[in-house]
């Protein structure tokens, strides 16, 4: 076995792992009535974020991609104000993700994260995550341990003032 090789198949274990992660949340059909019209709420950020930030690595496409944020009504003073961001129950955080900026200016082809806040108070248990816009929402070790990077933030990344510094 060359040595190439063996770092193409370690690059496309780690892949493996890594899309596993987020795909053992759990895939439904039909998308969960708590987020199904997640595009007539408020958009978080106005210009999708891309580009290197603190936490990203290779999720949510990495580097290269495109995010935009939504919040339901529940959440939405608590991301666009500037702190102390303790989210209320029902608060629900979707984002999609587009590949590169042709992907976005064409909105073709979107991935859809949700992020779905559970209980009240702050730490993982109280959030629970689904990888798709028609999985169901569950608990993630995954999506947590990412997460837990804006502990004082609740556990949500995407709020204005993150945005703004990572823009």
């Amino acid at each position: 076995m060359t040595r190439s090789f063996f770092y193409k198949a370690m690059a496309a274990g780690g892949a493996v792992a890594l899309i596993s992660g987020c795909a053992a949340i759990g895939l439904g059909g039909e998308p969960d009535a708590r987020w199904a019209d997640y595009k007539n709420w408020t958009r978080v950020n106005e210009n999708p974020s891309t580009g290197a930030s603190p936490g990203l690595g290779a999720v949510h496409l990495g580097p290269e991609g495109y995010r935009v944020v939504y919040v339901n009504d529940i959440g939405r003073d608590t991301i666009l104000g500037d702190g102390p961001y303790e989210y209320p129950e029902g608060t629900v955080v979707v984002k999609e993700q587009y590949k590169n900026e042709a992907a976005y200016n064409s909105a073709s082809g979107a991935a859809v994260t949700v992020s779905l806040k559970v209980g009240s108070g702050a730490g993982a248990d109280t959030w629970q995550w689904a990888d798709s816009y028609t999985s169901s929402a569950g608990e993630s070790a995954f999506c947590s341990g990412c997460h837990s990077i804006p502990f004082a933030k609740d556990f949500v990344f995407s709020n204005v003032e993150y945005l703004a510094a990572n823009e």
